[in-house]
């Protein structure tokens, strides 16, 4: 006898399996960076037409006005003539932002955001109205940009997994943004270039943020060359106030950039880090900020020499060889610069969401503030299990000596050290210096992360605390954020 039908049992079953099948594809195909995708794909045509047009009116009209050098003119209209209104990131001095208004921003006539005249063209324009970023907006940090100066260069951030090496491979100096054009070194590198989003931690109060995908370099406002000449030893950029021309402000004609290229800035004072970062419309990394980043990665499989938990957290360029000026070549060449090919000394960190930051776990500590409140009181040090009275390293965990048997307030473990309370050096965590019985109290700032020099007290999670608000030495640099 045949059956007609399904049973209940095997209808189940199918639904079942085609839920299961449903979660496959969307997790396969990632809707989210389709749409991305997508829009990346307009930026790349759009830039494209646009420097095609570009360079055809450059040839034919070689004498014909292309706009005014130093000025970054933007795709985001705005009433006012130098986008005040905006709240654009702040340019170098010299540099100014040029808008128009919404009803001529995409005219090819000169009126647009593009200020050249590309209705001129002796063959006609190749482009009928001006493109505009599918986004167009400050807070995503996704709009186009233009600066010219004999040659030109048009910018556009991009956003998808899928052409991330389009940008970064594209020959400019933003591993973020797609550059195209005669002369891609002519825009200031700012916001968001070379800043990566960050998923916020609600363990640590933090909402999705932006930081410094490299630690901070400084770059010459004149030709935004970074600079890679160091006023003191080991290939960082010495600050000093003390020393004419050595500050990377304005007033030396320097700005605060996240770059690949470039020496760190180091030698330099928390108080200053947190000036430097509050100069470029951004603060400097606070510890809950930090510490997302961390317990972030440590929970990536590819971070670790194994799996997460098995065999040790990468813990970044700390072999003890001076060698701080390292230009990135990718993402995935992990040991650029380091003379390695494997082990711990791989440079970059992998996020959940697939962003990748740089030398967060070594080559120069990193000034960080102890809350958003940057509280730099007087703290109660946490304890070495072998209680000596002196500074001294002490591992996370509990199981190898001397290990920080006692966590204050101020300097608990869930605020400062990796999610597993076992793991520690071995694991790549980096290790915590304090004075070891505890006793000493200390107005200190928070160092973290390690320096080219300290092996495994270097790390993800390491942690200075005899540092106070004036302390400045060449292996310690900074990172902004926001």
């Amino acid at each position: 006898m045949s059956r007609s039908s399904f049973t209940l049992i095997e209808l189940l079953v199918v639904i079942a399996i085609l839920a299961i099948l449903s979660v496959t594809v969307v997790l396969v195909i990632n809707p989210a960076d389709l749409i991305r995708q997508s829009r990346d794909s307009s930026r790349m045509t759009d830039l494209a037409n646009l420097k095609k047009a570009l360079s055809l009116f450059d040839v034919t009209n070689p004498d014909d006005f292309t706009g005014t050098s130093s000025i970054v003119y933007v795709s985001i209209p705005d009433s006012s003539g130098t986008c005040v209104n905006l709240g654009l990131p702040e340019l170098p001095t010299g540099w100014t932002y040029h808008c128009v208004t919404s009803s001529t921003l995409a005219k090819t006539d000169g009126t647009g955001w593009v200020p050249t005249n590309l209705d001129n063209i002796a063959y006609g324009s190749v482009i009928s109205k001006l493109p505009l970023d599918p986004q167009n907006s400050t807070s995503s940090g996704l709009y186009y940009q233009y600066v010219t100066g004999g040659s030109f260069v048009v910018k556009a951030q991009l956003e998808s997994d899928k052409y991330k090496d389009k940008a970064a491979n594209d020959g400019g100096a933003s591993q973020t943004a797609l550059e195209m054009g005669t002369d891609l070194a002519l825009a200031p590198n700012l916001f968001p270039d070379n800043w990566i989003k960050m998923p916020g931690n609600s363990s640590f109060g933090t909402s999705d943020f932006w930081v410094m995908k490299y630690e901070a370099k400084c770059a010459s406002a004149a030709n935004n060359s970074l600079l890679t000449t160091p006023a003191t030893q080991y290939n960082t950029l010495w600050n000093s106030s003390t020393t004419a021309g050595s500050a990377c402000t304005s007033a030396n004609g320097k700005y605060v950039t996240s770059n690949a290229d470039g020496y760190p800035i180091a030698y330099i004072s928390h108080a200053t880090a947190k000036t430097y970062c509050s100069g470029i419309g951004a603060h400097l990394l606070t510890n809950e900020e930090y510490m997302t980043i961390a317990r972030n990665a440590e929970q990536v499989n590819g971070n670790w020499s194994t799996s997460v938990g098995s065999g040790y957290l990468y813990s970044g360029h700390n072999d003890g060889t001076p060698n701080a000026a390292l230009t990135a070549a990718n993402d995935t060449d992990y040991y650029f610069g380091t003379g390695n090919s494997s082990g711990n000394q791989r440079r970059v960190l992998t996020l959940s969401n697939g962003n990748a930051i740089w030398d967060l776990a070594g080559n120069v500590y990193e000034h960080v503030q102890r809350t958003a409140a940057d509280i730099t009181t007087a703290i109660d040090l946490p304890a070495c299990s072998d209680g000596v009275a002196g500074w001294g390293w002490c591992q996370y965990g509990n199981t190898t000596a001397p290990y920080v048997s006692a966590y204050t307030a101020d300097v608990a473990q869930a605020n400062v050290g990796p999610s597993n309370t076992d793991w520690n050096s071995t694991q790549g965590m980096g290790q915590l210096y304090t004075y070891k019985n505890g006793t000493d109290q200390a107005t200190t700032v928070f160092i973290r992360g390690g320096s080219w020099s300290y092996g495994s007290n270097a790390g993800a999670f390491a942690l200075t605390l005899d540092w106070g608000t004036g302390s400045a030495y060449n292996r310690v640099g900074f990172r902004c954020a926001r």
